[in-house]
């Protein structure tokens, strides 16, 4: 005998499509359960010319949201990198609180990417004192609309995330103390984050062609060269599970290591790779 409960939602929201997984949950004698219900792939109108580049997709969430609200107790939603901004923020002791902070994190967008930065939705990732922080930037207009979609909707958003921390999360174990290139891969997009011990010491998107796979050894080489000593790492390892990587590119020098999402108990029966990030964790 078990107890149904309402369903969660999961999201991951790119430029070209929307993932989707719906995923039940109910208790059960073995404690509380999970099994995947339904899954889907929907293409995202292409922005209108002088709207914002993730209009597209918010609308088609808008659109589908009425009929995914049934029976939906709650949603996650997974930003695709290329709508994402990343910086390591530097170590500065003299600031007080989160608020400044979060204006010093700021100022280094701003240095990067000017006055657009001011608009932007700031998330930091603190770390032990003395040490860089993450800092995620996204447009504040796409988080406003996907909350004021889940608001339409009548379900309770509990999370936004960049995909970068979801794959982070899921490959917690693996990365903890790992000297290595942490590279992930999604459409028409590349992350490239340096790990030093276990440790983010650089991140930088890049755009992806069809033939990133061959070139990726290249731009490791040439991210190296514009780093410094401490990037000296011959261990790639690749987030790109929805890929069928049976071959990972080979170069002398370089090692390189396909990295797999963790699953909940319950899932994995139903694991199916393109839908990798919506179902990790």
């Amino acid at each position: 005998m078990s107890l149904s409960l309402r369903d969660e939602l999961r999201v991951v929201l790119g430029p070209e499509q929307l993932l989707l997984v719906r995923i039940g949950r109910a208790f059960t004698h073995r404690g509380l359960t999970h099994r995947v219900l339904d899954k889907r792939t929907l293409p995202c109108a292409g922005a209108s010319d002088g709207a914002a580049p993730w209009s597209g997709a918010v609308g088609t969430l808008a659109a589908q949201l009425p009929e995914l609200a049934k029976n939906t107790a709650s949603a996650t939603v997974v930003l695709s990198n290329p709508f994402m901004r990343y910086a390591m923020i530097p170590w500065n002791g003299a600031l007080l609180d989160e608020e400044e902070e979060t204006a010093y994190a700021r100022h280094f967008f701003r240095q990067m990417y000017g006055s657009a930065a001011e608009s932007w939705e700031l998330r930091l990732n603190p770390d032990r004192a003395g040490m860089p922080q993450l800092a995620s930037a996204v447009d504040r207009g796409l988080t406003d609309a996907v909350r004021a979609a889940f608001d339409g909707a009548g379900v309770r958003l509990r999370s936004i995330q960049p995909s970068l921390m979801v794959a982070w999360n899921s490959c917690r174990t693996r990365l903890q103390k790992s000297s290595a290139w942490f590279v992930l891969f999604e459409t028409d997009s590349l992350c490239l984050a340096l790990l030093q011990q276990g440790r983010l010491g650089r991140v930088r998107t890049l755009r992806a062609g069809g033939d990133w796979c061959e070139s990726l050894p290249w731009l490791l080489q040439r991210e190296a060269y514009l780093g410094d000593e401490e990037a000296a790492t011959d261990e790639v390892l690749l987030w790109a599970p929805e890929l069928e990587c049976t071959a990972l590119p080979e170069r002398e020098g370089w090692k390189m290591q396909a990295l797999q999402p963790v699953l909940r108990r319950g899932l994995a029966q139903d694991y199916d790779r393109r839908y990798a990030v919506a179902m990790s964790g």
